[in-house]
């Protein structure tokens, strides 16, 4: 982490609200304006661990397996959800 950035955890829409709270009325934009004035950045959730590097991975695909085999062999029906990552 670099200490010459500020960081915040709330949206734009929380900082708002929470003034709002104290009887100070901002919009979102004035507060995007402001953070973006005093070098505020929102902070992100960053993962630490790659994918391939647990060290269960193929036991819990394995495990998958088995039990959509499982299902598969029961009179339930089989619903396919296709999802789509937000980026």
């Amino acid at each position: 982490m670099t200490s010459h950035i500020k960081w915040t955890n709330l949206t734009r829409q929380e900082i708002a609200l929470r003034l709002l709270a104290h009887d100070i009325h901002i919009s979102v934009t004035v507060v995007e304006q402001l953070l973006e004035k005093h070098g505020f950045v929102r902070r992100k959730a960053q993962k630490k661990k790659r994918t391939g590097e647990s060290q269960h991975r193929d036991a819990q695909f394995t495990k998958i397996t088995r039990l959509k085999q499982e299902y598969a062999a029961t009179a339930n029906p089989i619903i396919s959800i296709d999802t789509k990552k937000k980026s």
